[in-house]
């Protein structure tokens, strides 16, 4: 049997951000946005202005092209 499984592209940066262990802590620091916003952006229940949201990605990308 053979399982696929689809992750989404916040679920990917989310996964990436943990192997790293960056903390939404210092992602919220840097880019000016609460944990808990973070966290509710990864889970896919709100959103981040264009903006935030590549800063976002570019805090988890740095060194890492392999999304």
């Amino acid at each position: 049997m053979n399982i696929e499984l689809s992750l989404s592209l916040r679920e990917k940066y989310k996964v990436v951000r943990k192997q790293k262990g960056i903390k939404l802590r210092h992602i919220s620091k840097e880019i000016g946005v609460s944990v808990p916003m973070l966290s509710m952006y990864e889970n896919e229940l709100a959103n981040l202005n264009k903006e935030k949201e590549n800063k976002y990605r570019l805090i988890i990308m740095r060194n890492d092209i392999n999304l």
